[in-house]
């Protein structure tokens, strides 16, 4: 049997998701690991999506930071001169190729009600930008009409913005300590306007045509008016447009039905559909559902001062981490917390290196070294090493390295209890080294 999911199931799905994080109700944490290498040209194989690798990446983990915040975002369309840009439209799927909304260079927000077409109906390139924040829709000298959403603060363009993505949100509440960009977005969302007729998109051009027809709106709503063009040259209808109407283009108000009817102009066969907004209450009542909000982002900063973090090592994976437990089986709850292995030495015959791996001549069993803290070992173990734990006062020693010394304390288990906490998304990269000196931005993309 035929069936469909619904963006508005994969809204709500990303919007419990933020919720979640806003409300307190689950812990989120990045997490990174895995320091030795891919292979020995670091080929960075893509993640698979089955148990095996989520076990794989506990075995490796070495620290979690919780995450700092989180916004749903939606694809970052910068407006370009020249671009012909696709215009709203009820009955599209998805995000069309060419964009139907725009970011210009002052961070604002626009969607494109009707896109620019000459008098022979072909689009025309975007070749003035956007700027403004009316609350109306408003048409350029391209013959472009753009809608104001919303603008970008500094800070979210920091924390939420990335080459690909930008955040998104409704402006729930305002008080006296909104900035005038959340007061700006609260006005728009209050002063949108319910039933208007956003566009109207040719489905027929019709034949015979010797003048343009007239058009006219049947529904449950009023006032909305359009203007047709014809091309004289075929006799067809060619392009329809929302009328002007003093300032205001007339959009009308409450239609949830809109029939367009096409009469005189000598032609027949022309038909047009209307295109309403996918919200009830109108274009910018909330721009998460007016750009088809389906993904969020989870930001933090992994910074040199951070505790429990390893310091001229490397790490080749992230992942997200969902409610982790420490050795107690409570939940953690601190800024950062560590997750690898250790063990305490009694004699350090030779100096270790990290990245060496170490083997106990008693029981063979086999660890990567991560990190070396005066007679501190911290480690981790692999399908590669095996999981054969140590014994305490035995004699180990580097398998590619002069490194040599006497476990004092085989066993001493990190913070977080690795095998805990939902793994929701695993990032496989090159080689990152971690200094005092340096930041970690990252930001976790999930799409619904």
């Amino acid at each position: 049997m035929p069936a469909v999911i619904t963006d508005t199931l994969r809204r709500q799905i990303a919007r419990d998701f933020f919720e979640q994080f806003q409300n307190n109700t689950a812990n989120y944490y990045v997490a990174i690991g895995k320091s030795e290498p891919w292979d020995s040209s670091e080929n960075v194989p893509t993640p698979v999506n089955n148990p095996e690798t989520i076990a794989d990446f506990r075995d490796v983990m070495q620290s979690i930071k919780r995450v700092k915040s989180t916004s749903l975002v939606v694809p970052r369309n910068n407006w370009s001169s020249g671009t012909i840009y696709s215009q709203y439209d009820d009955r599209a799927q998805g995000y069309p190729a060419q964009p139907y909304y725009v970011k210009n260079d002052n961070s604002q927000v626009y969607v494109c009600l009707e896109a620019g077409r000459n008098r022979l109906g072909v689009a025309v390139p975007s070749v003035v930008e956007p700027t403004g924040s009316n609350n109306d829709s408003f048409r350029l000298s391209d013959g472009y009409v753009w809608k104001f959403l919303y603008t970008i603060s500094a800070q979210k363009q920091e924390q939420f913005q990335s080459s690909n993505f930008m955040p998104v949100q409704k402006q729930l509440t305002v008080d006296s300590n909104s900035t005038g960009i959340e007061l700006k977005q609260k006005e728009v969302q209050d002063s949108a306007k319910s039933g208007q007729v956003l566009s109207v998109i040719i489905t027929d051009p019709g034949t015979g045509f010797v003048q343009p027809p007239t058009i006219t709106f049947t529904g449950n709503g009023n006032g909305a008016k359009a203007i047709a063009d014809i091309d004289s040259a075929t006799g067809t209808l060619s392009r329809i447009r929302i009328a002007d109407s003093g300032q205001h283009l007339a959009h009308g108000l409450g239609y949830t039905t809109a029939f367009v009817n096409i009469t005189g102009g000598g032609g027949l066969g022309a038909s047009a559909r209307a295109v309403l907004a996918f919200n009830d209450s109108g274009v910018g009542a909330d721009a998460r559902v007016d750009l088809k909000t389906t993904s969020m982002m989870f930001h933090t900063l992994l910074e040199g001062t951070d505790s429990n973090f390893l310091l001229n090592q490397d790490f080749r994976q992230i992942a997200l981490l969902k409610d982790p437990r420490n050795q107690q089986g409570a939940l953690v709850t601190s800024l950062t917390s560590d997750a690898l292995k250790s063990m305490i030495l009694s004699s350090v015959v030779q100096g270790f290196t990290r990245d060496k791996i170490i083997e106990g001549q008693t029981t063979l069993a086999q660890a990567f070294i991560d990190d070396i803290d005066s007679n501190r070992i911290y480690y981790h173990q692999t399908d590669t090493t095996g999981f054969t734990q140590f014994q305490d006062g035995e004699i180990i020693e580097e398998t590619n390295g002069p490194g040599q010394g006497i476990i004092d304390s085989a066993l001493i288990l990190p913070t977080v209890d690795t095998t805990t906490g939902d793994i929701l998304y695993i990032d496989n990269r090159g080689p990152v080294s971690r200094t005092n000196t340096q930041a970690e931005d990252i930001k976790i993309i999930l799409q619904f």
